[in-house]
């Protein structure tokens, strides 16, 4: 009982929009308190006696719970009401966010983070699952994008609104702000999510989701290893190599079983697998750097948590507005002119930030990051909707959890990847002080942030050039 909607006159109802706002709402509460702790970091390794290594599992944890929760999604959209999934998401939501305002330990404090990944991985593919299968193919782009914001605005804004709150009111106000407003997304979702599909008894893949699992964990946990012990340690890349094998186990799984957890034919379709790979990239810089600018700005310019907060904030305002006439462009001329053109904007702003590496302020990094958000706005949300319309109807929603969880998972590996560059300068640092370390950490972060804008950029022109040949035969 699929209730298409692919027509180019059809309207939208007001329940299907206020069923995007309710679950968007929600998914970026998550995500909003998940980037509004990076600011506080500082803050809380000395209150909780933690490292850089460990307290980044604050970040890094969440976005591999909300991973693995969203490799699910597919199975979970099919044998449950969505009304169901999204009041268990409610629920999950407030519980950690309970835990973590009460939290007097790290471990505390962490299960609590780990309780609301849950929370976010079950509501942010609800939300594209709505989008996807509601919303006319004509305009997937502009929804998609209003979708992307909700996402995309939260890791940016986060670090503003943490910077602000803990800097002022401390940080135990940062969760105990969004409860209201977690409320009134359950209750806008709630009454407005429909059924418009069947439900489904399929088979739970569970060596599936073991394989997927053991992958996104060992690699986690590789980077921990390196940020730890350094990139020579055996036990990072044991556990990376293993890790590696694991997606390989999976992926031959997946092609001798009835009921994958997520169908592999989907990267059967060579447009949708590029445009997978640049999204990962994407969202990986992304987050990598809402992650690094603020503890730069702390850490090696010495400003508070409120700056440091506060420099993302522009960039994050326009994305407000770049990125809805980005999904607009790609509805009227197509993908490759706004995706290109915000990837070299993402691959200038990068090297901007490492060529002015000794001269950093808070006021020219906020410049910088304002180009930043634009090449983010024109190349994330876009690149997501080039990828989904290259699937065919009945593999949307396996498209649609590969493509959620892999947005997380690639946060995380990004995050990992700039704290594990940092700890391992200063753990090399000798003869120079803390600050110097960390401000050479950061100019590997840069430099290996501009190598994966290079490798979008060559991914997706080899990817414009194949989709133009397949509307050419």
């Amino acid at each position: 009982m699929e209730n298409n909607r692919f027509t180019q006159d059809e309207q939208v109802s007001k329940k299907i929009i206020l069923s995007i706002v309710g679950t968007g709402m929600m998914s970026f509460c998550g995500v909003l308190l998940e980037t509004s702790m990076n600011v506080t970091f500082p803050t809380l390794m000395k209150q909780l006696g933690v490292s850089v290594s460990s307290i980044q599992w604050i970040t890094s944890g969440y976005l591999l719970i909300a991973a693995l929760v969203m490799a699910l999604a597919s199975y979970i959209h099919k044998r449950f009401k969505l009304r169901n999934i999204y009041t268990v998401s409610v629920i999950l939501f407030i519980l950690g966010l309970l835990l973590c305002v009460f939290a007097t330990s790290f471990p505390v404090l962490l299960v609590g983070r780990l309780i609301g990944g849950v929370a976010t991985g079950l509501t942010t593919p609800l939300m594209f699952s709505i989008i996807n299968h509601e919303i006319p193919v004509q305009k997937l782009g502009s929804y998609t994008a209003v979708g992307a914001i909700i996402i995309s605005m939260a890791p940016t804004i986060g670090p503003t609104y943490g910077g602000l709150v803990s800097y002022y009111l401390g940080w135990r106000l940062i969760f105990w702000i969004v409860l209201p407003v977690s409320l009134i997304a359950a209750v806008i979702g709630i009454l407005n999510i429909e059924q418009h599909r069947d439900t489904l008894r399929p088979k739970l893949d569970i060596l599936g989701f073991a394989w997927i699992a053991a992958a996104f964990i060992l690699i986690a946990l590789a980077f921990n290893e390196a940020s730890t012990h350094g990139w020579a340690s055996t036990g990072f890349w044991l556990m990376l190599v293993i890790g590696l094998l694991a997606v390989g186990l999976y992926a031959l799984h997946a092609t001798h079983t009835k009921s994958p957890l997520i169908n592999v034919k989907i990267f059967t379709y060579q447009p949708f697998v590029f445009s997978f790979l640049a999204y990962a990239l994407c969202q990986l810089i992304n987050l990598g750097m809402s992650f690094l600018l603020p503890n730069f700005g702390q850490l090696v310019l010495g400003t508070n948590a409120l700056l440091a907060g506060f420099l993302l904030l522009p960039g994050s305002v326009l994305r407000i507005f770049i990125m809805p006439w980005g999904g607009n462009l790609l509805d009227r001329k197509g993908p490759s002119l706004p995706i290109l053109t915000g990837i070299g904007c993402i691959l200038i702003s990068a090297i901007l930030f490492l060529s002015f590496m000794s001269f950093l302020t808070i006021p020219l990094m906020t410049f910088f990051y304002v180009f930043f958000s634009v090449g983010f706005s024109l190349t994330y949300s876009n690149t997501l909707a080039n990828g989904m319309k290259q699937l065919p109807m009945h593999l949307k929603d396996d498209g649609n959890a590969a493509f959620n969880a892999i947005q997380q998972y690639s946060g995380s590996i990004g995050t990992s990847l700039m704290a594990t560059l940092i700890a391992i300068s200063q753990m090399n640092a000798t003869g120079i002080s803390t600050k110097q370390a960390i401000a050479r950490g950061s100019s590997h972060d840069f430099i290996l942030l501009i190598f994966m804008a290079v490798a979008m950029l060559g991914i997706q022109a080899w990817n414009f050039k194949i989709q133009k040949n397949q509307i050419v035969k």
